[in-house]
């Protein structure tokens, strides 16, 4: 592609200002329509919008620990589906308008900052820097960026001088913790959970586990137990006595995350500079887990020629540590609820590890794991930023070139020594892993408009823009090191076990975009945008694919015959774009194959299926290899298209203090990047990526803000906003080539995913529990049915239940999200009350498997729900019977393990004191802000939800309660 291209330019959003009220002598709140944002290359009213965007009130969010700021916005955004969990490396899944394609593709949104394009982390960014946040939803808004603006477009820019001026400085401390609800047992319980499931099952209690022996009266009619006695060693080598191991109280603790910001701002007439520097801790809930991230930021910009050239840049740079902890945290919570109690911390010399034995699954000690892979750490660094110059050689026409860099810098070292728990045994390893990725952007813009007789105005922008991106990575491990010091500890110190790996990847687009804005007396408004993008991860045939959109709007308010008093400005919008997506692999095109110098078979150690062959028959030396398959080319890939329809209206009503927008959309994406999975029998590496199937969403979302205020004799003023938003979201899957579907819930015949949702789900539907052997009589055939088992329809009614009896009985998907927030203010007083949730949809329990069962996993632990099971004499239970056998197989996907996902939550609470200048002048300050906040405090759900938080049901990594407390000062 010609790198050499040079246009003209306009002004970009990496020098736009930050949200911009219009003064008319009230509360900034009460003008909403007069803000200024940036929509693409370029900056617009917001009253002109003709697309579905929305500006965040940062201000909302100014008291939460700044790790991930689209956590932080959980909720607060039409349309937006942000989803997380309490691990301290704060990452974090958006999901704009829906579900998106599911597991077929690409999902995530394209986020833009300072110009520079990225679909990165947000938790690699300070939000303390950010200016403003503009979420462009719907196709039109996006159609600039064009072939990477399928999910939705997060446009973000940075401080300005002007933004900030003095130095200000941000201290917040937090604490969080967390607790669960599903309480293992302990070692007397979970003998007696045996005791039972083994007299239900009508077996002697004293063969189902080596870990008990029971005393009892023998009379399965009648059980009596007199007493549990445990063996003096759970090991033959005589190493672990049993203990009675709170193990989540082992694993977790009282987390302290801390967050430190210090900026400095000056503007001028010529020129605008910011600087900071940030430092964020932040301990996870998990004993030793931690992440930290230090960050430094630079904007500046000054004015030559009587302001007619502009240079300027922006550019940040983070350096972020993060320990093995936090990959491992989710599994030392699982392994600290399912480890039996009976398993010991330590071995009785107080040396060794306590770990599995006899009668006890291989369950591995989550301390040890915490214990010895704290120290593994992993170093990140990131370089974002841009540089520009603009020149206006008009009045009315801006050129504009930008360089963009987005380059990351990975470095990971993990050792963990040799170590033995329990009848768990592991040599020494070494890995080292280090690789690099950068993007380049070069963007040039040109910008010009007219504005004519009789009120008509014309604005055209054109630019060209050119991606390059590359990265490369190495690998390698050892083992076998005379020494445990990790000092020691390098790759080639090790004896033994040595693998290296390597590889890399490059790719870059070319860009050219047009669009031309139309405004008749700034009642009329249309807007014409195309894109077209070329990118070499597509074959010749098909590397260029153009993406056009159309968008008008009418201000019914302003036309003559439009006469309600109380309605200040009404404007009705719509638009139709397509954008694109190429996030496939850049060896897409290619059929691929690889040398596989030895790889041992899943199915048996006896078999190599590597490529390497011994043709001279010695058994020694070094091996030629050959080559495998791995995957078939389609040189006829082209263009993910996303195809979307918005349809919108803005108002405003009561002299500004309501104001709110509706809107509705209908999106489909067509030629899916996907791969197949295609049968064995079509032979080794038959799988490649093809354009396939067709997803549609459609919804609506509103948002709606009330401000006001009211006086209270002898008291004062106070002043109060009510905001909020609720959005709902369909998902139905079109089509889908014949090698996808099948990977799909369904039986792959005439049950198929097609008609549903891409989050669908499909299995049999329980109809409670039997409570007699004469409801089993009735039943249709069951095998494993009996009294206290879970009860499945007969959906097809052929008196069997068989895989015949299966159907799509829900979606993840949720019918409403939605958030309120509640601002008031009272002289140098303020308070913030921010609730979100969730409505409709369903989750998958997955921790009743723990919780309900003593067969499902019976070396295991189990919660204390097993302690009410089913019993003739407590049929009112919903925990099936206990068994040690799963003969009813009971595991299989039913409706059993779902239940509602709604939830409401007091995701914010703070209270935030302003003392007077005064107060602040004593100590050399202008002004400054004391507060308190709490979030995640309150979890409301309906009647019979089991999971203590539907919104992370299946994570062992939870979201915590915390409690902040800051400070923001101004020098």
């Amino acid at each position: 592609m010609n790198k050499s291209l040079f246009t003209l330019s306009a002004l970009a959003c990496a020098i736009t200002p930050g949200l911009a009220y219009a003064q008319s002598g009230s509360d900034p709140a009460m003008q909403p329509l007069e803000e200024v944002v940036v929509t693409g290359y370029s900056t617009t009213e917001e009253k002109k919008l003709l697309g579905a965007v929305n500006a965040v009130n940062l201000d909302d969010v100014q008291d939460l620990p700044s790790g991930n700021i689209m956590q932080n916005l959980q909720g607060r955004l039409p349309g937006v589906q942000i989803s997380s969990n309490g691990n301290p490396n704060p990452s974090s899944r958006v999901r704009i308008r829906g579900q998106g394609i599911g597991g077929l593709g690409f999902n995530d949104p394209l986020y833009v900052i300072d110009g520079v394009p990225t679909t990165k982390g947000m938790h690699e960014l300070n939000p303390n820097d950010i200016a403003s946040i503009q979420v462009l939803r719907d196709a039109a808004t996006g159609s600039v960026y064009g072939a990477r603006a399928a999910n939705g477009v997060i446009v973000i820019t940075t401080k300005k001088g002007s933004d900030a001026e003095g130095v200000q400085v941000k201290l917040n401390q937090s604490f969080q913790e967390y607790s669960y609800d599903l309480n293992p047992l302990n070692t007397q319980q979970r003998a007696r959970a045996v005791f039972q499931a083994a007299v239900n099952d009508g077996s002697d209690p004293n063969n189902a586990s080596p870990l008990y022996n029971y005393d009892w009266n023998g009379d399965f009619n009648n059980p009596q137990l007199n007493e549990i006695r445990l063996p003096e060693y759970l090991d033959s080598a005589q190493t672990m006595r049993p203990a009675d191991t709170n193990w989540f109280d082992a694993v977790t603790r009282t987390a302290k995350v801390s967050d430190l910001h210090i900026s400095m701002g000056n503007s001028t007439d010529r020129s605008n500079v910011y600087a900071s520097f940030g430092y964020y801790n932040a301990q996870g809930v998990v004993d030793e887990s931690e992440f930290e991230r230090l960050a430094f930021r630079v904007n500046s910009s000054l004015d030559f020629l009587d302001g007619d050239v502009t240079i300027g840049e922006n550019f940040t740079f983070t350096n972020q540590v993060s320990n093995k902890v936090n990959d491992l945290a989710e599994g030392a919570l699982n392994l600290s609820i399912e480890q039996q109690s009976i398993v010991p911390i330590r071995t009785e010399d107080g040396l060794g590890w306590g770990g599995p034995a006899a009668g006890i699954t291989d369950r591995d000690n989550p301390v040890r794991l915490i214990e010895m892979n704290k120290d593994n750490e992993n170093t990140y660094n990131r370089v974002v930023g841009n540089a520009y110059v603009e020149y206006r050689p008009l009045d009315d026409l801006i050129l504009r070139s930008n360089v963009g860099v987005d380059y990351g810098q990975f470095y990971y070292r993990d050792y963990t020594r040799a170590f033995q728990a329990g009848n768990l045994n592991f040599e020494d390893q070494l890995i080292t892993n280090h690789n690099w990725n950068k993007t380049l952007v070069w963007t040039n813009t040109a910008e010009q408009s007219w504005s004519f007789d009789g009120g008509h105005f014309l604005k055209v922008l054109v630019g060209a823009e050119t991606v390059d991106f590359e990265t490369e990575g190495f690998s390698g491990s050892n083992q076998g090191y005379a020494s445990d010091s990790r000092d020691f500890a390098f790759l080639s110190q090790g004896t033994s076990g040595t693998e290296v790996g390597g590889s890399g990847d490059a790719w870059n687009m070319q860009s050219y975009f047009t669009q031309i804005d139309y405004d008749f007396e700034g009642r009329y408004l249309a807007s014409v945008t195309v894109r077209r993008d070329g990118s070499s991860r597509f074959g010749e045939n098909n590397r260029y694919g153009t993406f056009p959109a159309v968008s008008a709007g009418w201000f019914i308010s302003d036309e003559a015959f439009f006469d309600v008093d109380f309605i200040d400005e009404l404007k009705l919008r719509a638009s139709w774009g397509e954008n694109g997506n190429q996030e496939i692999d850049t060896r897409a095109t290619s059929t691929i194959y690889e040398s596989r110098y030895a790889t041992t078979s899943l199915f048996t150690t006896q078999q190599d299926e590597g490529t390497a062959y011994d043709l001279n028959g010695a058994d020694t030396g070094n091996l030629p290899s050959g080559f495998a398959r791995v995957q078939i080319g389609n040189p006829d890939l082209k263009w993910e298209t996303s195809v979307q329809t918005n349809v919108g209206i803005d108002f405003e009503m009561f002299g500004g203090s309501f104001w709110g927008s509706l809107d509705w959309f209908d999106k489909t994406t067509e030629d899916i990047l996907t791969r197949t999975q295609p049968l064995a029998t079509q032979g080794e590496g038959a799988s490649q990526i093809v354009n396939g199937g067709t997803i549609e969403n459609s919804g609506f979302e509103l948002v709606l803000n009330y401000a006001n205020d009211f006086e209270i004799d002898g008291v004062g003023v106070f002043n109060y906003e009510i905001s909020g938003n609720v959005s709902s979201a369909e998902n139905e899957v079109i089509s889908l080539p014949a090698d996808v579907v099948n990977s799909f819930p369904g039986d792959g015949r005439d049950k198929t995913i097609l008609g549903q949702s891409i989050n669908a789900v499909y299995g049999y539907v329980a109809d409670g529990l039997f409570q007699s052997q004469d409801e089993v009589d009735a039943h249709a055939t069951q095998g494993g049915a009996a009294p206290g088992r879970i009860r499945y329809s007969d959906l097809n009614g052929d008196g069997e239940i068989t895989e015949a009896d299966q159907t799509f009985f829900t979606t993840s998907d949720p019918d409403l999200i939605y958030g309120v927030n509640f601002k008031l203010g009272y002289e140098n007083w303020d308070f913030n009350m921010f609730w979100q949730g969730v409505h409709g949809g369903q989750i998958r329990n997955h921790w009743r498997f723990f919780t309900d069962f003593t067969s499902l996993n019976a070396g295991s632990n189990y919660g204390d729900r097993v302690l009410g099971a089913w019993s003739p004499e407590n049929t009112g239970s919903n925990v099936p019977a206990l068994t040690l056998v799963d003969n009813n197989n009971e595991a299989r996907s039913s409706t059993f393990f779902w239940e509602d996902a709604s939830y409401l939550k007091l995701r914010d609470l703070s209270v935030g004191y302003t003392p007077s200048d005064s107060f602040w002048g004593a100590i050399g300050a202008s002004t400054g802000r004391f507060y308190i906040q709490g979030q995640n405090l309150l979890t409301i759900t309906p009647d019979g939800t089991l999971a203590q938080d539907p919104e992370t049901p299946g994570a062992t990594f939870p979201i915590p309660r915390s409690i902040n407390v800051g400070m923001n000062v101004t020098f």
